[in-house]
């Protein structure tokens, strides 16, 4: 029986206080992740939007067997094109292999192929230029390639080679027609962007050469003032840079030019005439500075939005402006996808990074308050899994990693329960130590002396699938031999719709159990093909949701894990053309941590460690129990830019009719925990009135029964423990007021 709601009508069956029971009985993991309803990502409207369907069937129609997508001339593809269709796909959630020709080719191939002869000059010194060798590095990584190994070509140490400490410009002197490697905004934006695909600092003399490009009017371009294109993508690298906060005075001047850009009609001209490409970059600049969702918070004087535009401009067969290259801008615009598009392994470098920002200095994570072994161990896996020791792993100002604090509590960790001792074993053994003699304890020994019972056949509580599958794992992880029995139990354990529950006791399956149960039994030799494992396999896609997951971070990381155990091809789970790991990416904030859900009948979509430290590894395409296969690397936090919990204040807007509408426009706010009152008064009255304001996508919304030809004065005052962004300013409060004249616009703002 499916237990998931609709998330506009949340039915709360009283299971909070059964997952604080679990929180009490297992340790190894302090909560269970449990039947919840369909997650939304904060930018469903647009990441689950038909149009970008519509638009990837058009870019699919335009693929040649070469694997390239088709540009200017017909029956002809061209690298420009192609990377931006990269970026598209992945801006969208889509596998790369959705575009696979029919000679089985993708646009990687394609782009591999002519790697070198793309980004380099043909004649003379055969240099590299900056430009398109970092737009290509860009929609590597997104598509999941290697810039360090493409096309026979170390993108970004070429790159880096072209790098000028002097004056902080990537620039060359390769020309090949209109194409320069010489010092600007394009070479210099590419470049910036590449290297925060791939998580390299750059360096702040780079983004310094490039803010003093900055045109008179704001924006910047080709020395004759500002255009809308240029300007948004060098806000994007800026922000992305790591070097440049959305408050900074430059990307706040560059904003004002967009917004003094911007048509009546809602999205941004080129030409003259209405562009979708100009109209999606100039989104994606939006988006990087915090304004999510572009709506309501960019709405032109008309009230349209840019998506209006972009939306209105799309023809039937899905293309925009009729060619790929238009389709693929204005996919980028529509999934709100500011460059670069993060790949899987660095979107796990943001989680761990914040992780690592919420580490004590015993080396310990917490679980409801207290350093917690069962969440250590936990979040020690999610380091291991991405490649990096845990060893190495150490809150500021300390020198104590969770592996110093797993081996100092591992003697009492152990004896807990089944499940504890299992989790430890695997923990240890994927981080390149062993289980056999760890914090003076010999694990295996205490899974097979203290909880393997010969005479029950299981390891701990018989009924209990958490005790049979991490005691499994922790065996299997150290090279020991698996007793047939335990196996056997785990399989008694399946209930008749193909899952698992946590135990006998409780009356629903979860994919949770079931993703955790068919690791366990796969590493103790099932095979795929048993009939227990195809029966959860067909378990899983029956639970699966619209979005391709399974309804929550916690459900889809475990289900992905069981799945990828099982060998089953993960883009093959396609719902509504996201995969599951497009679902399990859709939970993660754009600094790094996960998110339960998004639409929660128990609390706001807050800052999740349990989420986070589950999905890294699910992320990663890492199911238990594994071990190092290299040397394991040290570990570095990365940038993770801007807090997206803080609220990014706009102008009010008030206009008559009936009665006088007030919204209150904003960006951000993730966590959705910032407040806004609004008062108002007829001017001259010196009492303000309070009014209700209800809450919407992106904006506070009041009524407001006036119907006296009055002048009215309006204030919202903002509030945010995050913070309150408006303009250049960042504090927890902001009161903005608006005057309504009789039957007219609002009047300019003013800020207090």
């Amino acid at each position: 029986m499916s237990r998931k709601w609709h998330v506009f009508i949340p039915v709360v069956m009283g299971i909070l206080p059964l997952i604080v029971f679990v929180a009490l009985v297992s340790p190894a993991f302090q909560a269970k992740a449990q039947p919840a309803p369909i997650a939304a990502a904060y930018n469903s409207p647009i990441y689950n939007s038909q149009s970008i369907s519509k638009a990837v069937g058009y870019l699919q129609s335009k693929q040649l067997p070469n694997g390239g997508i088709e540009g200017w001339v017909v029956g002809q593809a061209d690298e420009f094109t192609t990377i931006k269709t990269v970026q598209a796909l992945a801006a969208a959630g889509r596998p790369l292999q959705a575009l696979t020709s029919v000679s089985g080719t993708t646009p990687l191939d394609y782009l591999a192929a002519r790697a070198i002869t793309y980004t380099h000059a043909e004649t003379g010194t055969g240099q590299l230029f900056p430009g398109r060798a970092g737009m290509l590095a860009v929609a590597v990584a997104a598509g999941e390639g290697d810039p360090y190994s493409f096309g026979g070509m170390n993108i970004i140490h070429e790159l880096t080679n072209t790098y000028h400490p002097a004056t902080g410009a990537y620039s060359t002197t390769a020309v090949q027609g209109w194409t320069s490697g010489a010092a600007g905004a394009i070479n210099q934006v590419w470049s910036i962007l590449s290297l925060a695909a791939v998580q390299v600092a750059v360096p702040v003399s780079a983004t310094d050469f490039l803010i003093g490009l900055q045109e008179g009017d704001g924006g910047w371009g080709y020395g004759f003032g500002g255009d809308v294109d240029t300007t948004a993508l060098v806000l994007q690298a800026l922000l992305a840079s790591g070097n440049v906060e959305p408050t900074h005075i430059k990307a706040q001047e560059g904003l004002t030019f967009l917004r003094s850009q911007q048509a009546a009609s809602g999205g941004w001209q080129a030409w003259g005439s209405l562009s979708p490409d100009s109209t999606a970059v100039a989104i994606q600049a939006i988006a990087a500075a915090g304004y999510t969702p572009v709506a309501a918070s960019w709405a032109a004087a008309s009230g349209r939005a840019p998506h209006d535009d972009l939306l209105g401009l799309q023809a039937a067969d899905g293309s925009l402006d009729g060619n790929a290259l238009s389709t693929a801008h204005a996919i980028l615009g529509l999934a709100e996808a500011p460059l670069p598009i993060l790949a899987r392994l660095p979107r796990a470098k943001l989680a761990l990074s914040w992780m690592n920002s919420q580490q004590n200095a015993d080396g310990s994570w917490s679980s409801l308050g207290s350093p917690h072994p069962g969440a250590t161990c936990d979040a020690a896996l999610a380091f291991a899994a991405a490649g990096l020791d845990p060893a190495t792993v150490m809150a500021t100002g300390s020198a104590l990693s969770p592996m110093d604090y797993l081996s100092a509590t591992a003697q009492s960790f152990v004896t807990k329960t089944a499940d504890s001792a299992g989790k430890l074993a695997m923990v240890v053994a994927a981080a390149g130590q062993d289980p056999r003699n760890f914090g003076g304890v010999n694990i295996i020994h205490t899974l097979t002396n203290t909880w393997y019972s010969p005479t029950l056949g299981a390891f701990g509580v018989p009924t209990n699938t958490w005790h049979q599958a991490f005691a499994i794992l922790g065996m299997a992880a150290a090279g020991e031999p698996v007793h047939v029995s335990a196996t056997q139990t785990l399989l008694g354990l399946q209930q008749p719709d193909g899952g698992w529950s946590y135990d006998l006791g409780y009356v629903w399956t979860t994919p949770d159990d079931t993703g955790l149960a068919m690791q366990a039994l796969i590493a103790a030799g099932v095979p795929p093909t048993h009939t227990s494992l195809i029966s959860a396999t067909a378990f899983l896609r029956a639970q699966q949701d619209q979005d391709g997951g399974w309804g929550n971070a916690n459900s889809t990381a475990f289900a992905v894990q069981g799945l990828l155990a099982a060998g089953e091809n993960l883009p093959d789970w396609q719902k509504n053309g996201h995969t599951p790991y497009a679902a399990l990416a859709a939970y993660q904030k754009p600094d790094g941590p996960f998110v339960y859900m998004w639409d929660s009948p128990w609390g706001k979509p807050t800052d999740d460690f349990f989420a986070t430290r589950q999905a890294v590894p699910a992320l990663l395409g890492r199911y238990t129990p594994f071990t190092p296969t290299a040397a394991l690397s040290t570990f570095t936090a990365v940038s993770r830019g801007a807090d997206p919990d803080r609220i990014l204040a706009v102008a009010p807007r008030v206009a008559w009719g009936n009665s006088v509408k007030v919204l209150v426009p904003f960006g951000s706010d993730l966590d959705m925990d910032a407040s806004v009152e609004l008062d108002w008064r007829a001017l001259g009255q010196t009492a303000w009135i309070a009014a209700a304001l209800s809450r919407g996508e992106g904006v506070f919304t009041a009524t407001l029964p006036l119907t006296r030809p009055l002048t009215y004065e309006f204030r919202a005052t903002l509030t945010d423990v995050d913070g309150v962004q408006y303009g250049a300013a960042l504090t927890n409060s902001v009161m903005l007021t608006t005057t309504l004249k009789p039957y007219s616009v609002h009047l300019p703002l003013v800020v207090k």
